[in-house]
């Protein structure tokens, strides 16, 4: 059975959450064995993600994609007791061949969506779980909806997105406290982070005297030009050997970590399963 990690954010627009997912998700693919499902739900949410990975003619025509693929079409078969696990992939669109593949978001509007969807959100991340060694997902930001809520009771691993902002986290630390209470398993992100403020992780840490994993993910220019040109994975590989003082450096070398971190926590970083891939693979 896979493992399900959600990214969520209690700031909107602050903490880089749906660039932390991708940068995560495109490395994990990169460097690991495991299978891994990068699911698009909302439509609002998914089209960020899509324009990260395939170049602005691709989404703009969606020449690429079938008609019968991503969440609607899943949906209507899991209505329909029509789904089975071995049959989720015909549904997804393939970024990195058997390692990360991604479930296309809902054409409908959120709220419509989210209307049909709640009540087959358990079962379709079941399913997803059961053909995917880890499934990641972006939860959005901002005020805990209804469907925020759902999908963050599925997550086995939250991972926080927070911005590198005191009078922020004193507002927002206490108002998530029982969110991070109810999971078993979450961990802090520091987005869009700069290493020369004062507000380091580790202060922030004490200040608010925080006990949970905390890593930074520095503000990036180039990734983010990339992620705006379709061009994450590319960006991604081209920089993974990148030597200690290049510009990308210290971006490469965080994400890495945060990969680790996810793996780690989803108990997958064992040989043969999962396992770190060598560099001269």
């Amino acid at each position: 059975m896979g493992f399900t990690v959600v990214f969520w954010s209690p700031v909107s627009g602050q903490a880089g959450t749906t660039s932390n997912l991708i940068a995560s998700a495109a490395l994990l693919g990169l460097e690991y064995s495991s299978r891994l499902l990068l699911l698009g739900h909302l439509q609002s949410e998914y089209a960020v993600i899509e324009r990260s990975f395939y170049p602005r003619r691709t989404w703009m025509s969606k020449a690429d994609a079938p008609p019968d693929a991503g969440i609607d079409a899943l949906l209507r078969l899991l209505q329909n007791r029509k789904l089975e696990p071995n049959r989720l992939r015909d549904y997804t669109l393939p970024l990195l061949a058997d390692r990360l593949d991604i479930l296309p978001g809902s054409n409908k509007p959120d709220a419509s969506f989210v209307s049909a969807a709640q009540e087959w959100l358990a079962p379709l991340l079941e399913l997803a779980r059961r053909a995917y060694d880890l499934v990641l997902l972006d939860g959005g930001s901002g005020s805990l909806s209804a469907w925020t809520q759902a999908l963050l009771r599925q997550a086995d691993l939250l991972v926080v997105c927070l911005p590198q902002n005191g009078l922020k986290l004193e507002q927002v630390f206490p108002l998530m406290e029982a969110q991070l209470q109810s999971n078993r398993k979450h961990l802090l992100v520091f987005g869009k982070y700069d290493p020369r403020s004062a507000l380091t992780v580790k202060n922030i840490k004490r200040q608010f005297h925080r006990r949970e994993p905390a890593y930074p993910i520095v503000h990036n220019t180039g990734w983010l030009d990339a992620t705006q040109q379709g061009e994450a994975v590319r960006f991604l590989f081209r920089n993974r050997q990148v030597p200690r003082g290049h510009e990308n450096s210290l971006f490469m070398q965080q994400v890495r970590t945060l990969a680790q971190a996810l793996i780690n926590n989803a108990g997958l970083n064992k040989p043969l399963f999962g396992g770190k891939e060598d560099d001269d693979r």
